[in-house]
């Protein structure tokens, strides 16, 4: 079977959805889902090494297509071996990944935006539900979405981000199920983590949920058979939208 086939029967579903019924909704997740974080995480290393010129030279072997979740580990498997520095730039990336000025610096993953806007054009809500925190990131989010040719927040786009930093990620976005139950009926819903896409499934089992095979948390739960895996975002979307 097509590994595109499970989203292609859901925006098939949503056209010939009876008049009447709940409005559908496309739920996507930012980080390792629409957006690559390589980038973001490259720039911080390299932003570090100028204060700890040892790292330079494995900073220097990163690539941000090839980096994984934790840029600590991806510097290690490189073969550096200086905890002491390795913790100092643990902090250093925890006081900066979370900021507009660095979010601004993720690519997006081909075939993310001819996705999200094929979707749109069915009727679904685009709904952005990201562990990004709102005071912190919103107008980098906000920036990167139009840099990236995304649909924007407005009548048919939501971005909901979390309050505070501080929250964990998968609490919010289960407290933001109610929402999404009160708006319509998810359709569609992709993550990157394991443990999310799980909860959404569980949630919404009438939902087509995805997920993007990217990068993800260490020691991540099982996922649910009942997921689908997509190992990149391109599919025939990208034509339709490229021929439209």
């Amino acid at each position: 079977m097509s590994p595109h086939r499970p989203i292609l029967e859901a925006l098939d579903r949503v056209n010939s959805r009876p008049p009447g019924a709940s409005s559908p909704i496309a739920v996507y997740d930012l980080d390792s889902t629409l957006f690559c974080t390589g980038p973001r995480n490259l720039a911080i290393a390299r932003a570090f090494a100028e204060y700890r010129h040892q790292l330079r030279p494995f900073v220097d072997q990163l690539r941000p297509d090839h980096m994984g979740w934790n840029v600590m580990a991806d510097l290690e498997a490189l073969g550096f071996a200086d905890k002491a520095i390795l913790t100092e730039l643990r902090h250093f990336w925890r006081a900066t990944f979370f900021t507009d000025h660095f979010v601004k610096l993720d690519s997006v993953y081909p075939g993310a935006v001819e996705l999200v806007k094929t979707v749109r054009s069915t009727g679904c809500l685009t709904f952005y539900l990201t562990g990004r925190d709102d005071p912190g990131m919103r107008q980098g989010t906000l920036e990167a979405l139009e840099a990236g040719g995304f649909p924007l927040p407005g009548p048919d786009v939501v971005l909901r981000l979390k309050p505070t930093w501080e929250e964990e990620d998968l609490a919010f976005k289960t407290k933001v199920f109610d929402e999404l139950q009160a708006l319509g009926e998810v359709v569609l819903a992709f993550e990157n983590e394991p443990a999310n896409a799980n909860r959404f499934l569980r949630a919404f089992p009438s939902a087509t949920v995805v997920l993007h095979a990217t990068i993800h948390a260490p020691d991540p739960e099982p996922l649910d058979p009942g997921v689908h895996q997509l190992q990149a975002l391109s599919g025939p979307w990208v034509l339709a939208t490229e021929l439209s």
